[in-house]
Formats: structure tokens, sequence, C-alpha cells
């Protein structure tokens, strides 16, 4: 069942949750990631949206107002800010216990991204490169400081050409500081291509 509405389009969960009794939809809207239930806030009507974001648990409503209040066209508001987080001076082996432990919560494990303590995107650490380093190696000695990533402003035309010419599974959104803000994966492009 949550398999069907989670393929559904934004507009078409928005319009099944609102023919919901009430008390059925928090259960659904919980369902979506927050870059997901900010898709189904925007192609909601005005006067329904801040009922649907009441229905949010309180870690996820903070992310999705924080979404909302980019436009939709821009990168930042295609973006997931769960992301898979490292700091450069962890060993390899600690890597992976901080990785598992954030494993439910983040939008998808195909990059770590290295941060430092003002959350300014240092480099990028593939799962694989990862995988295959050794575990007493540190982060810093293993990520990979050439990455492409984004502004927060970039329109989603740019961001779609990007994903295409360099052909990775997700891209890091920054802002003007070069502090990492989330990610937007190459399944979020698709669905707005």
């Amino acid at each position: 069942k949550d398999d069907f509405f989670l393929a559904l389009s934004a507009r078409d969960q928005s319009d099944l949750l609102l023919a919901l009794p009430p008390n059925q939809r928090r259960i659904w809207m919980r369902l979506l990631a927050p870059d997901d239930a900010t898709d189904v806030i925007q192609e909601t009507r005005e006067e329904e949206r801040g009922n649907l974001v009441a229905l949010l648990d309180d870690y996820t409503r903070r992310e999705v107002l924080a979404l909302l209040a980019y436009a939709e066209d821009d990168a930042g508001g295609l973006m997931s800010p769960r992301f898979a987080r490292l700091r450069p001076d962890m060993t390899v082996d600690v890597a992976f216990a901080y990785l598992r432990r954030q494993a439910e919560q983040v939008e998808t494990i195909h990059y770590a991204y290295v941060l430092d303590s003002d959350q300014r995107l240092l480099g990028i650490v593939p799962l694989r490169r990862l995988m295959s380093a050794s575990k007493d190696q540190r982060v810093r000695a293993i990520m990979r400081t050439d990455f492409v990533s984004a502004s927060e402003e970039l329109d989603q035309e740019q961001l779609a050409k990007l994903f295409s010419e360099e052909h990775l599974f997700a891209i890091p959104i920054i802002d003007r500081e070069g502090r990492m803000k989330g990610i937007v994966t190459a399944d979020d492009i698709v669905n707005v291509v």
C-alpha cells in the first residue's frame, strides 16, 4: 500500500491525502521524506498547507519549513537536508560506525560528505572508496576534494544539465559561504524533468 502512495506524483499524493479522513492523513504524511513532503505541500492549495505541515513530527517539520523557503524550481527547493556526514579527522573504522547510526535518517548513501565544524563541505567520500580503505586511515586522507557541487539558487534546468554531464547519483548543494545545505539526487531531478 505505501509503495503505491510513494510512487505517485506530488500532485496525486496531495489529492489523496486531502481525500482521506483527517485522522489518517498523519500516517501517510509521515511516510514522506522531507523533500517529498515539501513537494506535496507545494502542490496543495494554500489554505490546506498549514494543516499538512502540522501533521509532521517536529524534526521533519523544521526541515520542511526550511525547504519551503526556497523557490520550487531552485536547487534548494529540490534538495534533501538528510545526507551522510563525516568529519575529516575520523578514522575509517569510526566513520563506518557513524554512518551505520545515520543510515535510517539519510536519503541515500552513495557518498558521504566531509564537513568542518562550520558545516563547510571539504570533500566527498564515495562509499566504495570508504570500504576499500584500511580501518585506521583518516577520512581526510581518502576524501575527494575535486567534487561537483551546486549553488542553492541554481535553477532546475541547469541542475539537470549538470547531472547529465557529470553522471552522478547525487550533487551536494552549498550556500555562498560553502556550507552544505543538502543533496539533490538523480531521482529528484528525473521527477522534475
